[in-house]
């Protein structure tokens, strides 16, 4: 009787071993899966943070490359039958070019234009959208130079120069030794030279280097907004 009493008090304690053992063992798994778990969810949110981060980047980029810069205003003051020749229709309009606030520098210049269709000549210098949406100090931007404007009833050598007052939306003219001055003065110069030359505008970051001229049929006592794109080129715009 003793030694059966004993055997089951040696299986008893056997089982129980082995049963700390079997639960011991489960719980070492838990953890080790719970360890896991939390890993996958740091890793999770560490994916969440960069994507959002990329989604705020890809944002701005996408802003940056549509900004548009107020640049200058046309006013129509007056269209009528021209006194040379009835038959052609004469537009007499203001332009002012506009500072960096959006309003006109000064009082700006009358023009006489032959045609209802106004156009304006510009140059414009477009820059890789790389440096657009990174908002690169000397290239986040297209720059523009107005030449000119003329009518649809005219040769467009015939329109009456436009009196600049300077790089648009930079207040960067071809004078003076700063970088910005060098910079800017150098792609004017020798616009042409880089506008045909594609490496060599490369190596200055350029897109694009080519003239615009946007037109639109102006009517009576209507003033017209000029705008230049981040990543683009000019557009009028009725106010």
């Amino acid at each position: 009787m003793r030694a059966l009493l004993v055997l089951a008090l040696t299986v008893l304690a056997g089982l129980s071993g082995w049963w700390t053992v079997y639960i011991r063992g489960i719980l070492n798994e838990n953890k080790a899966t719970i360890r896991q778990k939390d890993k996958e969810i740091r890793e999770l949110g560490e994916d969440l943070k960069e994507s959002e981060e990329l989604r705020r980047r890809l944002e701005v980029s996408l802003h940056l490359l549509k900004v548009d810069h107020r640049v200058a205003r046309i006013e129509v003051i007056a269209q009528g039958p021209s006194a040379e020749n009835p038959e052609v229709i004469e537009t007499t309009v203001r332009f002012q070019d506009l500072g960096e606030d959006g309003e006109p520098v000064d009082e700006g210049q009358v023009l006489v234009l032959k045609g209802k269709k106004v156009y304006l000549e510009s140059m414009v210098i477009k820059f890789q959208d790389s440096y657009v949406e990174g908002g690169d100090y000397l290239r986040g931007s297209s720059v523009c130079l107005f030449t000119r404007m003329f009518g649809d009833n005219q040769a467009p050598s015939d329109g009456p120069e436009i009196d600049t007052k300077g790089v648009h939306p930079h207040p960067y003219a071809a004078a003076g030794d700063g970088e910005e001055d060098l910079y800017y003065a150098e792609l004017w110069t020798r616009f042409w030279d880089y506008a045909n030359d594609p490496q060599l505008a490369e190596s200055k970051g350029v897109r694009a280097m080519h003239g615009e001229a946007p037109f639109i049929e102006t009517r009576p006592g209507k003033v017209y907004q000029v705008e230049l794109r981040a990543s683009g080129g000019l557009s009028i715009e009725p106010k």
